[in-house]
């Protein structure tokens, strides 16, 4: 659409120059002198190349691009089919700030963060796998006014006090974003939805020179929910910021009261820039996508259960020696009463990962009524922790050290433990915590592995010789069972790390068969 005005060739918007840039000559042409020369006027359409997917359907726009050999929204490797087409231009655009490269690099690094990353994504995605795009979003003016009462607590050594503090809201926030394409998750888009009024520009076809370009297909009343549980969720943020003393306060009950006072209306539509790529994972989808702004990224990182396993192994031998050095008796009680405990941690974390995915493969799109806003408070809450970053990350490492630390006190008491009776009692607790803990797993609609059925046979087995002794004193059916629990708990990480990897994978989209940014599985 612009050609360059001194050979000819077409001209690309450049992220460095922010302005447009011949590929051939690297002549370079502000916006507004390129729509002077075009004569182009605010607010027309404008002609576009329509790509869609033969094997999704998933519809991209592009100007001045070659045609696109794969999806990234399917992962597909096929050509995507061409026509040409109008595009409504939209009030204002985010032009793109982060470069390809910066990208790509950012990507490396958290990817580097894990040990365990899957070595596919190390090996098959590369500067090039990332597509630049301009999704776009609509524009939500939200308010929230009313009086609600927030449950505080203050521990002051062993004494915990409970407070209750009212507090007014009187807010409203007007650049309230949420992607308006059917083709971007929901649960990804809201994350790195974030961007300064301060960054966008009347919007000019310029600016998607060289780059691809939705246009908006969901409901503008579909995201209106999300708009009131942010606006409530922002106010709340501003006025406890004000709040005096040390307390602990819980949200909950006053977002649920607030969310039914407040108000939200779309106010305009715009685009903001991401960068999107996509990768297969057997049936699933793995994606990685950045704000083109804020430089802020959301991916999709699954395990390597392979390299996750060597990396237990050599953790393990630290523990042998660790042991040796507390003087821990592996007599066979003890021994059955530590497999049980890993038993119950290994659990525990199957659970939760059971309950995350039943919330991330929830719908999330958006429909009137009361379950939808209460689904949009609990992924505020989710996206409000994940604000907190690393120091989050920090407090479940120290938690985490805390535990191996009590784990090790713990086997050393039991190993100067010389009453039977004691030892029995503390293998029925572990037993019946293992079928609780089952149980809060199950009910997250999430099929249960088998490995956590295997380990609380096992359980169940062990706790009976313990008790009932039929074997009288044996020792050597009781190590055998214990190296069937332990060889249980290991089924069971092996299928806590493939839960964690389709977590953290999305199902192959089909765009023709619902409206909205919804994952399903």
């Amino acid at each position: 659409m612009y050609g360059c005005p001194g050979c000819g060739s077409m001209m690309t918007f450049s992220i460095p120059d922010q302005a447009l840039k011949c590929g051939s000559c690297g002549r370079t042409e502000s916006i507004e002198e390129a729509d002077r020369r075009e004569a182009r006027t605010a607010g027309s359409s404008f002609s576009v190349d329509l790509l869609t997917c033969p094997t999704c359907g998933a519809e991209i726009r592009a100007m001045n691009t070659a045609q696109a050999a794969f999806c990234s929204y399917c992962g597909a490797s096929v050509l995507l089919e061409s026509r040409e087409a109008d595009m409504e231009a939209p009030e204002t655009v985010a032009p793109f700030r982060v470069t390809r490269e910066e990208c790509f690099e950012k990507y490396r690094k958290m990817l580097g963060k894990s040990l365990c990353a899957d070595h596919r994504l190390k090996k098959n995605v590369t500067a090039e796998s990332f597509r630049g795009i301009y999704v776009p979003h609509y524009i939500y003016t939200a308010a929230v006014q009313g009086e609600t009462t927030l449950e505080g607590t203050e521990t002051k050594g062993n004494d915990t006090y409970y407070y209750n503090t009212k507090v007014q809201l009187n807010h409203r926030f007007n650049n309230i974003l949420h992607d308006a394409s059917k083709e971007m998750p929901d649960t990804m888009g809201e994350k790195i939805a974030r961007v300064d009024e301060e960054a966008f520009r009347p919007f000019s076809p310029a600016y998607l020179s060289g780059f691809y370009a939705d246009i908006p297909d969901a409901e503008e009343e579909s995201y209106e929910p999300f708009a009131k549980a942010e606006a409530v969720r922002l106010g709340l943020k501003d006025v406890m910021k004000d709040l005096e003393g040390g307390y602990h306060y819980a949200t909950g009950e006053a977002e649920k009261k607030l969310v039914k006072l407040a108000d939200a209306q779309c106010t305009g539509h715009t685009l903001v820039p991401v960068w999107f790529m996509s990768i297969r994972s057997g049936k699933r989808l793995l994606y990685a996508i950045q704000n083109g702004v804020t430089g802020e990224m959301v991916a999709d990182i699954p395990m390597d259960i392979p390299r996750f396993g060597l990396i237990a192994l050599i953790a393990a031998i630290p523990l042998f020696f660790l042991f040796n050095m507390l003087n821990i008796v592996a007599r066979p009680e003890i021994a059955m009463i530590a497999a049980m405990l890993l038993a119950l941690g290994a659990q525990y974390i199957v659970g939760r990962r059971q309950h995350n995915i039943r919330d991330r493969e929830t719908t999330e799109q958006a429909s009137e009524g009361r379950d939808n806003l209460a689904a949009r408070l609990k992924q505020r809450k989710k996206l409000a922790r994940q604000e907190k970053g690393s120091g989050a990350n920090l407090f479940e490492g120290i938690g985490s050290i805390g535990g191996m630390i009590l784990l090790c006190f713990g086997l050393t008491q039991l190993a100067k433990l010389n009453n039977a009776k004691v030892v029995q009692a503390i293998a029925l607790v572990l037993t019946a915590a293992m079928c609780g803990l089952i149980w809060w797993g199950s009910r997250a609609k999430v099929r249960t592995p088998l490995g956590c059925y295997a380990a609380l046979l096992t359980m169940i087995a062990g706790a009976a010789v313990l008790i009932l002794n039929p074997f009288h004193s044996e020792d050597l059916p009781v190590y055998l069972l214990t190296f069937a629990c332990l060889g249980a708990v290991l089924w069971a990480c092996v299928d806590m790390l493939l839960l964690h990897n389709r977590e953290c994978s999305n199902p192959l989209p089909q765009f023709e068969s619902h409206q909205g940014g919804d994952d399903r599985a």
